[in-house]
């Protein structure tokens, strides 16, 4: 059976360890334009199952789930720093010997923040407009607050499973060479996490960020502590779940 050779996502990596040391703006702008990618797949998202959530919650949850997918194909499709893909890019870059853990934190990190600074803008922006306010406002209401008060194992677990899925997507855009084959790959994953009720949490900053906006600050404490258990979560999920066993089953110099 033939091995699977990680090269291109081990050196991709790479590069983006060196990106986010040598040219930081460069980097953190690319992120933060993967945060607005990520926005206008879960916005689209939030939208199409709000039509449907109180009275026909079966269609709302296929309608948002099947819509969700645009986020990520967006990222894969058009280029993107997405933390969560890159859990899985530098985990297997960091076992491949290409990267230091530093320079692994370095890169999540800034990912991290950037991603959060183009939602943040575009959160601003949309309920600074009130373009579909109280719809969005209706909806957030009935899904955030089950989030935080949900206990951190349980967020964390949903995390780890959400981003192994993710990972999947994100490492068919290194395996799979049409986008054809791409995008049934990540309509496939993404619908899954998201019907399961799984945690994302570069699009949980939206969730949080828009309910903040449109229903005061009273719940940011919980939403900080939701969002340290879903990030590890997505962490473990990404790097741990699906990139170690991808490397350890790949191919090695001397195979």
């Amino acid at each position: 059976m033939a091995r699977l050779d990680l090269t291109s996502l081990a050196d991709a990596g790479m590069e983006k360890a060196a990106l986010s040391k040598g040219d930081l703006p460069r980097f953190l702008t690319h992120a933060a334009l993967t945060g607005a990618f990520i926005f206008i797949g879960t916005l689209l998202s939030c939208l199409s199952a709000a039509w449907f959530y109180t009275d026909h919650l079966p269609v709302a949850k296929l309608l948002g789930a099947f819509t969700f997918s645009a986020a990520l194909l967006l990222v894969v499709l058009l280029g993107g720093e997405l933390f969560t893909g890159l859990n899985l890019v530098m985990g297997v870059s960091l076992y491949e010997g290409k990267v230091t853990p530093m320079q692994v934190l370095r890169v999540w990190l800034w990912a991290y923040i950037g991603n959060f600074l183009g939602i943040l803008v575009l959160s601003l922006l949309l309920a600074g407009s009130g373009a579909s306010r109280d719809m969005l406002s209706a909806y957030l209401a009935l899904t955030v607050p089950g989030r935080l008060t949900s206990p951190w194992y349980g967020l964390l677990f949903k995390a780890v499973l959400c981003n192994f899925l993710v990972c999947l997507g994100v490492f068919a855009n290194f395996r799979v060479k049409s986008d054809v084959g791409k995008v049934v790959v990540i309509i496939s994953v993404i619908s899954t996490f998201v019907i399961s009720g799984l945690e994302p949490s570069i699009a949980d900053m939206i969730f949080f960020t828009l309910y903040a906006l449109y229903h005061g600050p009273a719940q940011l404490l919980s939403m900080g502590w939701a969002m340290l258990w879903i990030t590890l979560g997505n962490v473990l999920g990404g790097a741990v779940l699906l990139g170690l066993p991808l490397w350890f089953v790949s191919t090695r110099k001397g195979d």
